[in-house]
């Protein structure tokens, strides 16, 4: 997709999921760790790519976009639109499924069928057409932080099948990511420094 959707700033807001799904605690409601991860998700997308009139890092030809139900950025020339969606598996052999039922809004927004009204079940093919000339792509992330960008076939509540598929960050946390401390001493040779303001 160019310059105009830079990997940096979907990094960025695969980063920024993976910090708030963290964020969430046994005391919070069940589904707090997906409900944090999507929304903090959106607003990074929109955070990296929305920029005020100050804010020159930000990409010009992107503006806020609600059509259908679903929460994205959208970019006239280029013609996509970029969402967010927790999934089971990122960057797998399989395409992802989303960890919640997707809408008919985003089924519609995905496009139609190339062959939708020929009635044999054997000529419905996974590629659809974007509607209304949009191609509909989602920053996908799991619970282990891998992230890729996707545009999905959705259909019948989930993601059937994947148009393109973009990795952005494979390597997830992992339990040998997590480095143990070597010692069980206690700090008694560090002193704190008191300084007054």
């Amino acid at each position: 997709m160019g310059q105009s959707l830079s990997q940096t700033g979907l990094d960025a807001g695969g980063n920024v999921t993976r910090a708030e799904r963290n964020n969430a605690t046994d005391l919070h409601p069940a589904n707090a760790a997906g409900t944090f991860s999507y929304h903090h998700g959106v607003a990074a997308i929109r955070r990296e790519y929305l920029g005020g009139v100050h804010d020159r890092r930000k990409e010009p030809d992107w503006v806020l976009d609600r059509q259908d139900g679903i929460e994205a950025i959208r970019n006239d020339a280029l013609e996509v639109k970029v969402s967010f969606c927790n999934v089971d598996v990122a960057c797998g052999k399989e395409h992802p499924k989303p960890r919640s039922d997707k809408g008919a809004g985003a089924e519609r927004a995905s496009g139609a069928t190339l062959f939708e009204h020929a009635g044999a079940d054997d000529l419905k093919p996974m590629v659809r057409l974007p509607v209304g000339g949009f191609a509909l792509f989602y920053l996908m992330v799991d619970q282990q932080g891998r992230a890729e960008l996707t545009r999905p076939v959705i259909a019948r509540r989930t993601f059937v099948a994947a148009v393109e598929r973009i990795f952005l960050i494979e390597d997830g946390e992992d339990e040998a990511t997590v480095l143990p401390i070597e010692t069980d001493g206690i700090a008694d040779e560090f002193e704190p420094q008191i300084v007054r303001k």
